[in-house]
This record gives C-alpha cells, structure tokens and sequence, in this order.
C-alpha cells in the first residue's frame, strides 16, 4: 500500500442542503454550511490534511484539498457533479486514486459537523462569542456514512478546545478529539486535531457553470453512473447527466 493509499485510509462529511443567509437563523444546523476550511492533524508523525469545501446551491460539491504525507505534499481539485460525475485535477503522480479522495474528504468533514453539533446541540447561532469544549461521551458511537463509504468511531470518546464567532455567519473551531483506536486486544487511545472555519452566508460557488472541462479527469462516483454522451463544460455535463437520470 501506498503513501497516497495509506493516509486515505487515516482519513477513513456530506452537507445537507439548506437556505443560508448572511445572518446565522436559529434554526440553522451545523451541517448546512456553504463553505468549510478545515485542517486535521493526525495520529503519526506528518500526517496533515487540509481542505477548503463549497457547496452549489445546485447541489454540486467543490473541494480544494492539500495532503502531506512523511516526505511528500499532493494538491488537487476535486467536483462532485450531480451526485455522481467526480472531476478531479492535480494529484500529481496519485491523479488516477484523487476520485478516492472524494469520500476521504466527505467523512472527515462529516465528523467535524458531527462534533460541533454535540459540542452545540443549539446549532451555530447559538455561539455568539468565544466559548470552551469539554466532552465526554462514554456511550455514544458516532458514526459517518457518504453513500459510499462508512466509517465510525466507539464510544468512550472525547473534545476539547473552542468554538468562536470572529463574523456574524462565521464559525471558527478548534477541537482535539480523543478516541480509542486498534484491534480487539490491541485497543489503545489516539487523537487528531481538527481546526478550521465553517460559514454560513451565501456565497458563488468559486467555479462558473460556463468553465471548460479541459484538464480536469472524469470519473463516476458509483458503478452505474456513468452516462453516454459528451461535455466540454461544467454546465453541459450536469446537463447531461440530468438528461439520462430522466429517462
């Protein structure tokens, strides 16, 4: 197994859609961000990942994602279109494994949500200033799930650090989060670090429906997927794909 495989599988969080405006609702949830900045530091020496997430109003997903692994640094671009098309860009040498990434992404930001809503069942409105984590949860496993792969920490399980408001629809963390990890019999505790920056105020998605496809590769999500026919634009391809799910 690769480096690229192996820090996958350490990565081992879909948005629900939602309206968002420029001042957080109270009913507004964690998990209905536009965009998400988040930075993880994980267990074992130089593993660090970071990822910046947009969501399309259409329901499209943009990730800018950076990945250091002991010696070596990949960036790559990543869109997931219409729920099923992946266009990937960068990855340098692990290009042909970036699709994978999608769900490293997905779960991990999912696991972010998932720790900001219990360390703030309220939601985001209700941090209004800067304010302490300390959770313990000896009972409750939490789980993640993208549709295409799961993963899932037991309980007893553990955060700690801030949550803070630095602007009226911003969000800003900083959780370390404690949980056991290993084989039966071979259980011992861990913890990665998760930082970063979630907004709610609407915002363009950074890439127009008008941009060209060329250098970007095209994957499918799900075997199934795949549809007949040619795109030489981001708008014509969630057309197309639109096209063959109405059939």
């Amino acid at each position: 197994m690769n480096k690229f495989n192996q820090s996958l599988v350490l990565l081992t969080l879909l948005f629900a859609p939602g309206l968002l405006v420029a001042e957080i609702l109270p009913e507004t949830r964690w998990a209905d961000p536009t965009s998400v900045q988040l930075e993880i530091e994980f267990p074992g020496q130089g593993y660090h990942a970071r990822w910046e997430l947009f969501r399309c109003d259409c329901g499209d997903l943009l990730v800018h994602a950076w990945l250091d692994v002991p010696d070596e640094s990949v960036y790559g671009d990543i869109i997931l279109v219409e729920g099923s098309a992946v266009l990937t860009r960068g990855f340098g040498k692990y290009g042909d494994q970036a699709a994978a990434s999608l769900d490293a992404a997905a779960l991990m930001m999912q696991l972010a949500l998932r720790l900001l809503e219990r360390s703030e069942p309220g939601g985001p409105a209700k941090i209004t200033e800067s304010r302490e984590v300390d959770l313990l949860d000896e009972i409750n496993h939490i789980n993640l799930d993208t549709g295409s792969a799961a993963g899932g920490f037991q309980a007893p399980w553990s955060i700690a650090g801030s949550i803070s408001a630095p602007k009226d629809a911003e969000r800003k963390f900083n959780l370390t989060f404690t949980f056991t990890a290993g084989a039966p019999g071979e259980i011992q505790q861990a913890s990665m670090r998760l930082y970063g920056l979630a907004n709610f105020a609407e915002e363009q998605f950074p890439i127009a429906g008008n941009s060209s496809l060329d250098g970007w590769d095209l994957a499918w999500r799900n075997a199934g997927d795949e549809v007949d026919g040619e795109a030489s634009t981001l708008d014509e391809l969630r057309a197309l794909i639109k096209q063959n799910q109405s059939r």
